[in-house]
């Protein structure tokens, strides 16, 4: 969903039911038993900005359907739920533990628009920031790095995918820092239109002038999660990692693409707030880890902070204009045309200069 808006239950309820009813070999299903489910209610997912998700309750005993939209206000020029399924099935096949099978209905007779059905997963989601999910800061400490670990053990495996041979370079962007650049470069145009974000276009000159340079002899791209972080992660009653999700932003490139997203979001976070979950490891263990479990010596981390950064923040001000555009706030804030008094422009800013 984008900018609190959401598509009428009723209408989706019908649409699906119909769907899961006339084809049922088609419905991803998990556990249960009898004859072919039905659809017992549904209801929106209460996270998620950049897409419309809906949870399917089914009769049967079955864990239900977790069912994704097109979001009726982009935040991205496209919305590719057939790419969406390719990796989420991909990285199951290799035993990430993604929702599989997912399954994208390009028809748009049952709900007036193609959709992404999977199996539904259930356990917490943490909240946006965890310093503030009162369910992880009221953890003890040792279930709070379990979390954390599992979380970093997650990454190493998502990049570890043999994305060669499930054909995902035919479909996914990169698989160059390059091409990063220019896939938001030209993320920035389309979305910020004739008046981009000063900021933004700030950053992104930084970014072109300092690019990394190729490792001597290259190095075997990653398939990138794109949003890593505890948000889009399921977690069971032991705390451990039950479903990644959220795979809109899958790409390829350098670990170091969603090594920066993390680390440089959770620098920004604690800068901001003053505050941190007091069993997540720092960033020098965190990291250790990763490096340990990968056998990857990661490098370049600061410029691809900033890049992160960049990226967050164009993702954030596309957002905010939707949300204007529909005289709405974004998480309660006024937008301001140049950024002023955003704090993720203060603080991409000040990591430009002083990288700069």
């Amino acid at each position: 969903m984008a900018s609190g808006r959401d598509r009428d239950e009723a209408t989706l309820q019908q649409g699906l039911a119909r769907w899961v009813h006339e084809c049922a070999d088609r419905v991803p299903l998990a556990g249960g038993s009898g004859p072919p489910p039905e659809v017992r209610s549904l209801t929106h997912a209460t996270s998620g900005l950049a897409n419309e998700t809906v949870l399917v309750e089914l009769t049967g005993g079955h864990p239900g359907l977790a069912v994704r939209l097109p979001p009726l206000e982009p935040t991205f020029p496209t919305y590719d739920l057939a790419t969406q399924a390719i990796v989420q099935n991909a990285v199951a096949a290799e035993g990430v533990p993604a929702p599989a099978p997912a399954v994208a209905v390009t028809e748009t007779d049952w709900i007036g628009v193609p959709f992404l059905a999977m199996p539904r997963v259930t356990g917490r989601i943490p909240g946006p920031a965890p310093a503030f999910d009162r369910w992880i800061t009221g953890l003890p400490a040792d279930d709070q790095t379990t979390m954390h670990d599992g979380f970093m053990d997650a990454l190493v495996a998502i990049h570890a995918v043999s994305w060669e041979s499930h054909g995902l370079a035919a479909t996914l962007p990169g698989p160059t820092v390059a091409d990063a650049l220019e896939y938001w470069s030209d993320y920035v145009a389309w979305a910020g239109g004739d008046h981009p974000l000063p900021a933004l276009s700030t950053a992104l000159a930084w970014c072109r002038a300092n690019i990394p340079k190729e490792p001597d002899g290259g190095s075997r791209p990653a398939l990138l999660w794109g949003d890593p972080r505890l948000g889009n992660l399921v977690f069971d009653d032991a705390y451990r990692v039950s479903a990644v999700l959220d795979w809109d932003l899958a790409a390829l490139g350098p670990a170091e693409m969603d090594l920066g997203w993390h680390f440089g979001l959770d620098a920004m976070m604690e800068e901001l707030f003053g505050q941190r979950v007091p069993g997540f490891p720092g960033r020098e263990a965190a990291l250790a880890r990763y490096e340990a479990r990968s056998g990857h010596r990661v490098a370049d981390l600061g410029w691809h902070e900033v890049f992160a950064l960049t990226r967050a923040l164009a993702i954030n001000d596309r957002q905010q204009r939707v949300a204007a555009a529909s005289g709405q706030r974004y998480f309660g804030a006024a937008r301001s045309a140049g950024g002023e008094g955003d704090p993720l422009v203060t603080m991409l800013l000040a990591r430009v200069a002083t990288a700069g």
